[in-house]
């Protein structure tokens, strides 16, 4: 099930505790206060000019020449963990609405993010139908993966698939009329977009 905005977070990481933190004290201002805060949560982003988060969970345009090749693309695990992406522009969108709908959104916290979360599996499934392939996915455990990737990507990989997200835009579709686009068509925006400046071989 999508998580809600307005569920109690229980993060980890300093990043996560950091973001958690900054929320919790803009939040109580705007209620106690009046402090015209607006909370935006994006996911993944991506757009034209961006390197999308790929189907392996880190940023390395290779994985996807390895699926435009038709070559195996290797996942961590069963494929199973998810991860969940957002265009820029429906970023855009979304500041917008908070704006134009000032009573609405202020005091409140939104998820940008796509309709859906995608797990790796279906990612990467979706990835090599769109450069003319079936998929062609191979998996090990996490240690046994890890070993060869690069400490980057690894450490990348790790990331985001310990948290796994999987986000609800509910409220942002009953507050403000929120309707981003799909991870998916995000991401193959992103592709065609590096696939014709020459950042992905083809």
């Amino acid at each position: 099930m999508p998580t809600p905005e307005d569920v109690t977070k229980r993060p980890f990481g300093e990043y996560g505790i950091q973001k958690a933190a900054i929320e919790a004290y803009l939040l109580d201002l705007a209620r106690r206060e009046a402090f015209p805060a607006t909370i935006i949560h994006p996911g993944h982003i991506v757009g034209q000019g961006w390197a999308p988060l790929n189907p392996a969970g880190h940023f390395d345009l290779a994985a996807f020449e390895t699926i435009a090749r038709g070559e195996t693309l290797e996942l961590p695990n069963f494929g199973m963990e998810t991860i969940h992406h957002i265009h820029a522009d429906d970023i855009a969108a979304l500041l917008i609405l908070a704006m134009t709908n000032w009573s609405a959104s202020v005091g409140e916290a939104f998820h940008a993010v796509s309709p859906g979360a995608l797990t790796l599996r279906h990612y990467a499934s979706a990835i090599y139908r769109y450069f003319g392939h079936e998929p062609n996915l191979a998996f090990a455990g996490w240690d046994d993966w890890k070993s060869r990737q690069t400490e980057e990507n690894a450490a990348a990989t790790w990331e985001h698939i310990a948290r796994s997200p999987n986000c609800s835009i509910e409220k942002g579709k009953r507050l403000l009329g929120y309707a981003p686009r799909s991870s998916l068509a995000a991401v193959e925006d992103a592709l065609g977009w590096l696939i014709a400046n020459g950042k992905i071989k083809a």
